[in-house]
């Protein structure tokens, strides 16, 4: 499995990310619509406040996940001689794959699949490397046995 299985798999977990956050999105939505002002008038303003700080923080996180899926959708399998967004970078222990952060990708293999993002300073520790060369992240040095 390589990068156009991984992209496909990265693609399908931001789709049902932003289907999660949309159902979540309409469910407070109709919350705050059904929440009718009693008696308790102070209740009624500070539970309309909490569901708005949801629905804020939902918005957010949708935000994030389009930029995920539009930053995919840029993305190609196309091979790569040095790390840059898009490589795939192997060491000695870890596939490191330049994409978005998504973290470690369910696939089976001798090595753990990473996809991390171009600004991350894992990334940024390897940007422009090629196989041979070395980089180190938090005091480990990390040598490319291959960018593809």
């Amino acid at each position: 499995m390589k990068k156009k299985a991984w992209l496909e798999m990265m693609d399908a977990g931001v789709r049902d990310v932003l289907s999660r956050l949309q159902a979540d999105m309409v469910t407070l939505h109709e919350s705050r619509q059904a929440d009718t002002k009693s008696s308790a008038g102070d209740k009624h303003e500070t539970a309309r406040a909490m569901v708005d700080q949801e629905l804020q923080q939902l918005n957010q996180q949708r935000e994030k996940a389009l930029r995920n899926q539009s930053e995919l959708q840029q993305l190609t399998d196309a091979p790569c001689e040095v790390a840059a967004r898009g490589a795939a970078v192997e060491t000695e222990r870890i596939i490191y794959f330049i994409s978005i952060s998504f973290g470690k990708l369910p696939v089976e293999g001798t090595k753990p699949v990473y996809a991390l993002s171009p600004v991350s300073p894992a990334a940024q520790a390897m940007l422009g490397k090629r196989a041979q060369e070395a980089f180190e992240i938090n005091g480990t040095k990390h040598v490319i046995l291959a960018v593809y």
